[in-house]
């Protein structure tokens, strides 16, 4: 029994790998592949959903007293994330508003196994949705050095991060320690879309210049259409091809994705906690190690002899 089961492990991650492009293999290789975490990944590790977490700041904005509430069942009906935001914040007030994200997400958990592999992975940088500071947190324990971190507000980091081979963590929806540089409600979705031109030019030289992987992403997940959205707009079809692990993606998703953004699907079964996901991560991590940096000893100081 136990040799049928290693077998069929085997045969789990043989047929992993197979599906593997080596186009995508390559980029990470050569360090030329920066990874986009959706909410997906936090949520192994305990954090809610981008919409979850909506549905609770909305679930606590309903509790205030006299709040108007409405028409906001057609909202949640719709699945208007954005709208629902608009309505928890303004409901709430800023300072409740913040006080209840940073403790949905600012306690901190435990990294997943798909985590402590990101942070062995060689890849050029992460690019992040997500609020929660699990990522820069496993990588520093992983590297034992904190990655530079920024988010769409740096304007310095966004001009310099490309250009300087060192590893970048961008938080393209902000950050948890940061409320005013958090993305949730449509508002801020405007003000980064209209208002952040620095922004979008981080992100076209990103997709015309890198390979890209989506982890941790469903096409259900509002904050994925956005960004496919965006990008549309952007590039309107002329990019590079990139990848996404998509879990038991459909034929039409297939075919859509790589018609519309030109984002090959890398199906995946989501059983057993995404298990064919990380095992995706795990032949990149193989292929593609981070080595930490070889230390240069100082040559030694020339003696008063020898300097004559």
């Amino acid at each position: 029994m136990a040799a049928k089961k290693k077998a069929a492990g085997a045969n789990a991650i043989a047929k992993t790998k197979a599906q593997l492009p080596e186009r995508l293999i390559s980029a990470a290789k050569s360090r030329r592949c920066i990874l986009f975490v959706g909410s997906g990944l936090s949520a192994m590790a305990g954090y809610p959903t981008w919409a979850k977490l909506v549905e609770k700041l909305v679930e606590a904005a309903k509790k205030i007293p006299y709040c108007r509430t409405r028409g906001i069942e057609e909202f949640e009906q719709q699945k208007d994330y954005f709208t629902l935001a608009d309505f928890a914040r303004s409901t709430l007030g800023v300072s409740q508003y913040t006080a209840l994200l940073t403790q949905l997400l600012g306690n901190p958990v435990r990294p997943t196994r798909a985590h402590e592999l990101i942070a062995k992975t060689d890849y050029r940088g992460l690019i992040t949705t997500n609020y929660d500071r699990i990522l820069e947190t496993t990588l520093t324990q992983v590297r034992q050095w904190t990655p530079n971190t920024f988010a769409a507000d740096s304007v310095s980091s966004l001009a310099t991060a490309l250009y300087n081979p060192e590893f970048f963590i961008f938080k393209l929806h902000g950050d948890i320690g940061s409320a005013e540089s958090i993305v949730l409600t449509s508002r801020d979705y405007d003000r980064l879309i209209l208002r952040s031109p620095h922004a979008r030019s981080f992100l076209q030289a990103v997709f015309l210049n890198y390979t890209l992987l989506f982890v941790g992403y469903s096409l259900r997940d509002p904050d994925f259409q956005l960004i496919l959205r965006e990008l549309t707009l952007m590039f309107e079809n002329y990019i590079p091809v990139h990848y996404a692990l998509i879990p038991n993606a459909a034929e039409f998703t297939v075919e859509h994705l790589l018609a519309r953004m030109n984002i090959q699907t890398i199906p995946y079964s989501p059983d057993n906690d995404h298990r064919e996901a990380v095992e995706i991560l795990e032949r990149l991590q193989t292929e593609a190690p981070y080595q930490p940096p070889v230390e240069v000893a100082p040559a030694p100081a020339a003696t008063a002899g020898e300097a004559t």
